[in-house]
């Protein structure tokens, strides 16, 4: 990705001109209509590293990002999720923006080190990372294919967070270097969406990741519920978890490609 003439910061928080996606519900041909990308993203190179301890108070932001800041402790432990991104060592990447030698010293708002976003994966089971799969298995309480899946299948959470205005450039080879870091055998992977409605036209949907669009359109199940504090300004916030076959990756890999040349 090109550099942009002078480092910017990150904008965490969506505009009304958001990155994202959106599709409605009334009308899927507009679907291939929709852009991933939006004029207001930031073009900045970007590298990827193994995360690190110094790494956790961004990805506890990313998870609060996804889950809520509010979510109970006793419910999700995003400390101890972090803690095991970082740990495990076996998968998944933090993004950043590397020093440009030609920026000035003395430029004390801007941190080259800035983690920008991370993709990565959590293996869980009803005995490994169990808080995740209780978490699960309460979202899911009324979709018995949902229950189904996480009580017999091998199954680990996609975690796919950056801040608002970073390209969707960067999932493309970030997944495709998860698939080849992942080496246990998965069945499905469970994306944790983030959505907003407009409050004045219901049937449409952001997709905050629009790449996340694309996991939608080939999941076999999905569940919505509204976060706490959901409601801001003239937006609706929602999350919706889809489940994702891993024999569908290769397709939705060739999507996400297909549309980001668009």
């Amino acid at each position: 990705m090109p550099r942009s003439s002078k480092k910017r910061k990150p904008n965490p928080e969506p505009e009304p001109s958001s990155s994202s996606s959106s599709s409605s519900d009334n009308d899927n041909d507009n679907n291939s209509e929709d852009e991933i990308n939006s004029s207001e993203n930031i073009q900045i190179d970007l590298e990827a590293r193994s995360p690190n301890e110094t790494d956790q108070s961004a990805i506890l932001y990313f998870l609060e990002q996804s889950f809520g800041n509010s979510i109970k402790k006793s419910v999700l432990d995003l400390n101890l999720l972090a803690n095991q991104l970082i740990t495990q060592q076996s998968c998944g990447s933090v993004f950043y923006q590397p020093l440009d030698e030609n920026e000035e010293d003395d430029d004390d708002d801007d941190d080259e080190s800035l983690v920008l976003g991370i993709c990565s994966f959590l293996r869980f089971n009803q005995q490994q990372n169990k808080q995740i799969y209780t978490w699960l298995m309460d979202k899911c309480s009324e979709k018995n294919q949902a229950k189904t899946i996480l009580q017999s299948s091998t199954c680990g959470l996609f975690i796919n967070e950056r801040y608002m205005n970073i390209p969707a450039d960067i999932s493309l080879p970030a997944i495709r270097t998860l698939r080849e870091e992942i080496s246990d055998q998965i069945d499905y992977w469970i994306i944790h969406v983030k959505l907003r409605l407009d409050k004045n036209d219901s049937n449409t949907i952001y997709y905050i990741n629009g790449e996340e669009e694309i996991f939608d359109q080939h999941s076999i199940v999905s569940i919505d519920y509204q976060p706490v504090q959901s409601n801001s300004n003239d937006w609706i916030q929602k999350r919706r978890i889809l489940f994702v076959s891993t024999n569908k990756l290769d397709q939705i890999c060739s999507d996400i490609e297909q549309k980001l040349k668009q």
